[in-house]
């Protein structure tokens, strides 16, 4: 559980029980968490995690930057063993791109390695590794790769004893149709 969704967790249990004292509070308007922008282009399963994690994808692309909007989301490893969910976001003019990682175990830090690169040049990686127990990012590659708009990402996650891999992803984007791509997805 994210540390944000656990502080909403927090604070329904807490009210909850001012509730059953008996005590009342003025009324007051909940704060809703932004709206997350889903690109057109979209997949359903982008869409259904958004649906699913409003609050988390709303978070992540606060984190990213209020220009960004997600491009994709993945489950991963699967759809039905999910240990952690991959967002990334692509900003408005599409020449910059960003990930974050959320930790989907059950509140244990796990190492989690995220990051993006523009191209093939995963020396020039935007890195954000260690031990967490909510989530890696967000990690940013704001160059558009020579000869198109490609952008590498790698997710990895280990198990909380660190012997082996719950994640071990990689994966390309590509920004805009014909620009040529030197991804290797």
């Amino acid at each position: 559980m994210s540390s944000f969704r656990r502080a909403l967790t927090c604070f329904a249990v807490a009210g909850a029980a001012v509730a059953a004292m008996g005590v009342t509070a003025p009324v007051a308007i909940a704060a809703e968490p932004p709206a997350v922008k889903v690109a057109a282009g979209a997949d359903a399963e982008t869409r259904a995690i958004a649906a699913s994690m409003s609050a988390t994808a709303a978070a992540a692309a606060t984190l990213c930057g209020s220009a960004y909007e997600l491009t994709d989301a993945k489950a991963l490893p699967s759809a039905t063993t999910r240990y952690g969910t991959l967002f990334f976001y692509t900003n408005a003019n599409t020449t910059s791109a960003c990930a974050f990682m959320d930790n989907n175990t059950s509140g244990s830090a796990n190492y989690m390695d995220l990051r993006i690169w523009a191209g093939n040049n995963t020396a020039g990686a935007d890195v954000d590794k260690g031990n967490f127990s909510s989530y890696a990012g967000p990690v940013y590659s704001s160059t558009a790769a020579a000869g198109g708009r490609c952008v590498g990402l790698s997710a990895l996650m280990k198990n909380e004893a660190g012997t082996s891999n719950l994640i071990n992803w990689k994966g390309g984007y590509i920004f805009s149709a014909g620009a040529g791509s030197e991804c290797t997805s």
